[in-house]
């Protein structure tokens, strides 16, 4: 198996001519490092400092779009996924993560439960494991019930993190925007319609509680 910058260098031209164009779009891919080739998981990697491109690299059409050039290019089906960092290190440290989280939410009915209130990644990974297995979700009609049923239990996640944590309305505010930007990514829209949905979600409850 050739090295994980080889596969990049091969992959990345391919995913630039057949990727839909959007100037952040174009920029995530600019901006991804091969990391490293780890069995059959090909992982990209983030600067930091980039990682607000992170929902245009993880939408499922270009997630799709990668996978597709891989396999034409090894014969392999590989697992794409997306770090922040861009170092061998920071996979391992990836990879401890994860393994914590399933431990975290493995349990229980389907495999999952509530996250902790402090645990915003946990929610995420939720969120995205439920869109992952979505049935249908080429139509635009399961997505907009997707979006309206997490943005609701993104809303409840947030005022019961809020109540646990009054003083903690900044970091409310950094998180939503990031599930915001990543969404966005995943739906190929605005974020300010995601937006818009989580806080008719967060008016409504708090109207109900009032």
């Amino acid at each position: 198996m050739v090295s994980a910058k080889e596969l990049w260098e091969k992959a990345k031209p391919l995913v630039r001519q057949r990727m839909r164009f959007t100037p952040d779009a174009w920029r995530s891919v600019e901006a991804a490092v091969p990391v490293t080739v780890d069995g059959t998981t090909f992982v990209l990697g983030l600067a930091t400092e980039n990682e607000r491109l992170r929902a245009h690299l993880e939408t499922t059409t270009m997630l799709a779009l990668i996978r597709e050039i891989l396999r034409e290019l090894t014969g392999i089906a590989m697992d794409v996924v997306i770090i922040t960092g861009t170092t061998e290190e920071d996979w391992q440290h990836y990879k401890r993560r994860q393994s914590q989280l399933r431990q975290l939410i493995g349990r229980g009915e389907g495999g999952a439960r509530k996250p902790q209130e402090s645990d915003w990644a946990a929610l995420v990974h939720q969120m995205d494991h439920a869109y992952a297995h979505l049935l249908h979700r080429q139509y635009d009609f399961v997505k907009a019930k997707f979006l309206l049923d997490w943005a609701d239990k993104i809303a409840e996640f947030a005022t019961n993190y809020l109540a646990q944590h009054p003083d903690k309305s900044e970091e409310v505010t950094r998180e939503l925007e990031r599930i915001c930007q990543r969404l966005a990514g995943t739906f190929n829209t605005s974020a300010v319609v995601i937006g818009l949905e989580i806080e008719r979600a967060l008016r409504a409850r708090r109207a109900r509680e009032a």
